[in-house]
């Protein structure tokens, strides 16, 4: 049995709608027996949704890592084998659920990450495609597993649901996905699944009216890290690289692993976009920083036990 887990705070206009494009792809899975839609104290109301799809109501808003856990939760009390993650904003691919199953049926990895694309077209977008953003990285050598996965498009084994969960004291959707993952692979790998497609839907309106949102998100990422490092200081000495395909304009995603490999420029096809990715690369970069220099205090946690680790010192 697959069941999928969709946290939601709803917050902007357009928020309601994603989340019933998301919904409505994810029930189109014909493995997918059950949506579990976790209300994360969103001040806009959730869509009516179709049959298939449970929501589960928090009464305050404790975090894309708390509303994971409860819907994990739930997800095994309905006797899921294994769960299936994505977010609001994303739209997976006909046939997303079926490669899931079949990759973790055919291999030994406890868990598995997609390959995520944008669903936008905007230079940003494209930038994000080159550089992996929500493909999780390889560790290396070897390009055998992932460091982590991204919960927007990551599938996990029932059993190790049970032993370990998300650690509640990330505040937002950053971190909190590689800090799971690192304590899921004391558990086993995570591999790529390269057919088990997900677009995410960036938002950006375009290049120059979204580079505002996009300097914020990279600031998010490095906002989480010092939790990160004080948890695990192992990371720093883990080599990894991007996991991403070379050709960003390529018009379905590569089913060979080892087309991700090395986001390096000189790999991009077209070389058109060097210079936009150069200079895009350098604002991420000068985002993330700032991030790290101003981090926001964690987040208390919600719940004990399986949900919420102590911290690794």
């Amino acid at each position: 049995m697959l069941v999928a887990v969709i946290p939601a705070f709803l917050s902007r206009p357009r928020e309601p709608d994603q989340l019933s494009r998301c919904v409505a792809a994810v029930l189109a899975q014909p493995r997918v027996q059950r949506v579990v839609v976790v209300d994360d104290g969103s001040p806009l109301p959730i869509p009516a949704l179709p049959p298939g799809a449970e929501v589960l109501r928090q009464l305050a808003n404790a975090g894309p890592a708390a509303a994971r856990n409860r819907g994990v939760a739930r997800a095994l009390e309905l006797g899921a084998k294994v769960i299936l993650f994505t977010d609001v904003d994303c739209v997976p691919d006909p046939g997303w659920s079926d490669a899931m199953a079949a990759f973790l049926d055919s291999t030994d990895h406890v868990a598995a990450g997609g390959v995520t694309c944008a669903l936008g077209e905007t230079l940003l977008d494209r930038y994000h495609d080159f550089a992996g953003s929500l493909n999780g990285r390889w560790i290396v050598p070897g390009h055998a597993s992932l460091l982590y996965a991204n919960t927007c498009n990551m599938a996990v084994r029932a059993p190790a649901l049970a032993r370990v969960r998300f650690d509640e004291r990330f505040p937002g959707a950053a971190g909190e996905d590689f800090d799971f993952s690192h304590r899921l692979r004391a558990l086993g790998t995570i591999g790529l699944a390269t057919a088990a497609v997900v677009r995410h839907d960036f938002g950006y309106a375009s290049t120059l009216r979204g580079l505002p949102a996009f300097a914020r998100l990279f600031r998010r990422y490095g906002e989480a890290d010092p939790l990160l490092w004080e948890k695990h200081p192992e990371l720093r000495g883990v080599p990894s690289e991007a996991c991403a395909a070379a050709d960003v304009l390529a018009p379905c995603p590569p089913r060979d692993p080892a087309a991700y490999r090395r986001a390096a420029t000189r790999r991009l096809r077209p070389r058109r976009l060097v210079p936009a990715v150069v200079v895009l690369k350098k604002v991420a970069r000068w985002a993330f920083l700032r991030g790290q220099a101003a981090p926001r205090p964690w987040r208390a946690p919600a719940v004990t036990g399986l949900a919420s680790p102590p911290p690794s010192r």
